[in-house]
């Protein structure tokens, strides 16, 4: 794919999830909503770097997520990828970049999603493009490496 349908298609992507993100931490803020025994939006605030899990310092969670994005940029540009590649990577990095930028303005990341059927940390839209994205370049890789054989 050539590096304008890249830029194009990277830039919807960020866009839409980036909006959906902060939309809903926006509508979500300082509130708890019942919506059936198993599901519930409860706002929390989130200092560790991933799922509640890690430690709470914020200047390293900060390095960390700015080194990975860095990294997907960089083999954006230095790849030539299909689609079906470039969208996964897109979710991981506007995932990253939503709650990142909660890190930067709030010092914490808003979670609301709570799932109560089962002990899940709560999580947020970004979260799941992030979770989403990631299986996706898995399954992406697992794939070439068994039809590569």
């Amino acid at each position: 794919m050539n590096k304008k349908k890249t830029i194009l298609i990277g830039s919807i992507i960020i866009t839409i999830i980036l909006f959906i993100d902060q939309l809903t931490k926006f509508m979500l803020f300082d509130k708890n909503i019942i919506i059936s025994e198993f599901l519930e939006f409860t706002f929390t605030k989130n200092t560790d770097p991933s799922f509640g899990i890690g430690s709470n310092n914020i200047i390293m969670t900060i390095m960390v997520n700015v080194v990975i994005l860095g990294l997907i940029i960089k083999f954006i540009k230095e790849n030539e990828l299909e689609i079906s590649l470039l969208i996964p990577l897109f979710m991981v990095f506007a995932g990253g970049i939503s709650n990142l930028a909660d890190r930067l303005i709030r010092g914490y990341v808003v979670e609301f999603i709570k799932i109560n059927f089962f002990d899940f940390p709560v999580f947020n839209f970004a979260d799941i493009c992030i979770a989403i994205g990631v299986i996706l370049i898995g399954y992406k890789i697992i794939k070439s490496i068994i039809f590569e054989r």
